[in-house]
């Protein structure tokens, strides 16, 4: 009977293992995208102006176009994409105070600009109760974001935004393979411990 159980348990460990092999993937990491703004004002005025912000790259919504030849193009680009993010988090310094998502008057987003592959700018739309980030652009050639502050006489720019992306170690999600394992280790000391049991005399 000990013999029996043993290859019963040598059968369920190695079928276990054929199966994790099967549905084994390639790793996989959060796509959570982070950067660092700033805007280029003079600091002795307002201080320096400085956030970060990040997203989940799952957010992303995509559009675009292209021309069948570069005669139909008005710019001279054959191919035009836009990927926009949906920001849930943001910090931004400004008069001694931390502003966040919650004092956004609307959805926050990052907007992003291609021609050709190449990228034309980043635009970061994001308005509270003291300050506005918008988006400008050129023709087809360039995109960018430009600070307001909200002033009794309306809005008065301040200066354009740079973004410098934070290069950070992707999150670890546990593969299949790996829970696969545990379980089969689980399931191996369960069997184990019922061939001990049917070896002891009655």
């Amino acid at each position: 009977m000990s013999l029996n159980l043993f290859t019963r348990t040598t059968l369920a460990i190695t079928g276990a293992v054929f199966s994790l092999g099967t549905v084994a993937v390639n790793p996989a990491s959060a796509a959570r995208i982070t950067y660092d703004f700033s805007v280029n004002n003079d600091p002795s005025v307002l201080g320096p102006l400085r956030g970060r912000l990040s997203y989940d790259e799952a957010t992303e919504v995509k559009s675009g176009y292209e021309f069948e030849d570069i005669t139909h193009s008005p710019w001279g680009y054959l191919r035009y994409d836009s990927y926009s993010y949906k920001v849930d988090f943001i910090e931004f310094s400004f008069f001694d105070q931390v502003y966040t998502q919650a004092d956004a008057l609307s959805p926050i987003s990052l907007y992003m600009g291609y021609t050709d592959g190449h990228e034309m700018g980043k635009v970061l739309s994001w308005e509270t109760e003291d300050f506005w980030f918008r988006g400008w652009g050129y023709r087809m050639e360039a995109i960018w974001t430009e600070f307001y502050r909200k002033t009794p006489d309306g809005l008065m720019f301040d200066q354009t935004v740079n973004f410098s992306r934070v290069q950070a170690e992707p999150t670890p999600v546990p593969e299949p393979s790996i829970l696969g394992a545990l379980s089969v280790l689980g399931l191996a000391g369960l069997l184990g411990k019922k061939r001990v049991k049917a070896q002891l005399p009655d």
